[in-house]
């Protein structure tokens, strides 16, 4: 398995393309965040001196979501070449368990994912603290705030294995790009729902249970679930993609 997990990543760490593609997103997320911090005039009708010490964190945080997104670009990309260009084919003469290579897949992208949500977070979270000491003259450091930023990390890793299992699934690059951001933006289409149907689906969707993990959400909204519950649904939603997964690509025919 670690010579498996290995050649995986020398197939991404030796692409000058991959390379660039990575590290563009850290940097053009992390921009974002501030371009939302500094436009809040614009978005929200407020001055960024308007906002408390947590709001200005919220808005600068946007760029993990932005990573998240890019991420599912990148991985749906990574992935559907090989089924498009047949040379999965080949890399599974050398590694013929398939579970054994799409578990290989599913470990080294959620290693890419953890690593940069870890890094556009810490950074999003210190340009935070600094854009609250100009205008607030303190910073924030409270288990709040750093509650916050951790469970942030949850989404681009929630969301990316998300993709692996579904460009596998469907063996498609846009179909692995559309089926997380479906999943991604079910929020928007929930609320068309009859409110009896929203109490049922709103506490299973993964944009909740992070919620809930980040601690955006408190008891009485419809959102929250808890910390525990909220971690057991997004492993419900994985391991679900995941075997399902597992389950096609096992037995259909290359």
């Amino acid at each position: 398995m670690l010579k498996l997990i290995k050649s995986e990543w020398q197939k991404i760490y030796f692409s000058k393309t991959s390379k660039l593609y990575l590290s563009f997103s850290i940097v053009f997320s992390i921009f974002l965040g501030l371009v939302f911090s500094f436009t809040t005039e614009l978005t929200q009708h407020r001055k960024l001196a308007e906002l408390n010490p947590i709001s200005i964190i919220e808005v600068n945080m946007l760029g993990v979501d932005i990573v998240a997104i890019l991420l599912i670009i990148f991985t749906a990309i990574q992935i559907g070449r090989e089924f498009k260009e047949s040379s999965i084919q080949l890399y599974l003469t050398v590694t013929p368990k398939r579970l054994k290579y799409l578990l290989g897949k599913i470990l080294i992208f959620l290693f890419i994912s953890l690593i940069m949500g870890i890094l556009v977070s810490i950074i999003t979270l210190i340009n935070s603290q600094l854009i609250i000491l100009s205008v607030h003259g303190e910073m924030l450091w409270t288990l709040e705030v750093l509650r916050f930023s951790v469970g942030c990390i949850i989404m681009p890793v929630f969301y990316t294995l998300i993709t692996v299992s579904a460009s596998f699934m469907t063996r498609s690059t846009i179909f692995g790009i559309v089926i997380p951001l479906i999943i991604l933006f079910l929020p928007v289409i929930t609320v068309l729902l009859p409110f009896t149907l929203q109490n049922l689906v709103i506490p299973i969707l993964p944009s909740s249970a992070i919620h809930s993990i980040i601690g955006k959400v408190s008891i009485g909204n419809i959102e929250y679930t808890g910390l525990f519950f909220s971690l057991i649904i997004l492993m419900i939603w994985c391991l679900l993609f995941i075997n399902l997964t597992a389950w096609r690509f096992n037995r259909k025919d290359l």
